[in-house]
């Protein structure tokens, strides 16, 4: 009867010991599982690299500014940026600089060039360029036709000499233009050479021939035309 009992006792110290290690697996399993969850979740986030970050980049223009301005020259400046944002940039017009033929708010483009009129130049620019001789009054109250007749013929000598004065940009021949003030060889052929390529739209312009600046433009804007 002892014996059954020990032997008992002893099966039932080893079935403990079996439930132990069975429970103790369980449960190591159990947190090794929860672990690899938790790794898988973290694998599957998608990670922010701060050095990969690109930053936007705006877009640069450059333009070529002319005439009256404080500081003449090429500027440049971000995309959309509007005629006003160039001169302000330039210092801001000259004394007798004028902007009352632009439109300061025109969008500037790439490679875009502004020339900035004095004020002298634009007024002369909206008269006539023909120079017309005025009529002498007669004293007399009574003028014969014979005497329009000869005032109308001196008129049209003194404007057609006056024409004959202003020296075409997009017409004149070499010999022409050497007769201006400062225009030898090189500088008229020069000027033919840009007025092929791009036709004079206004007397300012010749500023934009190589070796033609502003000292040389004063001296001859009254004896040139487009």
């Amino acid at each position: 009867m002892m014996l059954i009992q020990k032997y008992l006792q002893g099966k039932l110290f080893l079935l403990g010991i079996v439930l132990f290690l069975i429970m103790t697996n369980f449960v190591t399993l159990y947190f090794l599982y929860q672990e690899k969850q938790e790794e898988c979740i973290c694998e599957a986030c998608p990670t922010i690299d701060t050095e990969e970050v690109i930053t936007e980049k705006t877009s640069k223009i450059k333009v070529d500014l002319k005439g009256y301005v404080k500081n003449p020259g090429v500027y440049e400046l971000e995309e959309g940026a509007i005629v006003n944002d160039l001169i302000e940039l330039a210092g801001g017009l000259k004394t007798d600089g004028t902007t009352e033929n632009i439109n300061l708010s025109k969008k500037l483009l790439d490679e875009d060039m502004i020339v900035i009129l004095s004020k002298s130049e634009l007024k002369k620019m909206n008269t006539t360029k023909t120079v017309v001789a005025t009529p002498t009054t007669s004293t007399s109250k009574v003028e014969t036709q014979s005497q329009k007749t000869t005032s109308s013929n001196q008129n049209s000598s003194v404007s057609s000499q006056n024409e004959k004065q202003m020296i075409s940009l997009n017409k004149a021949s070499k010999e022409e233009l050497m007769t201006l003030s400062g225009i030898g060889e090189t500088k008229a052929l020069s000027i033919i050479e840009y007025r092929t390529k791009t036709p004079f739209k206004d007397i300012a312009e010749i500023m934009n021939v190589s070796g033609i600046g502003e000292s040389t433009y004063e001296k001859i804007k009254d004896s040139i035309t487009i």
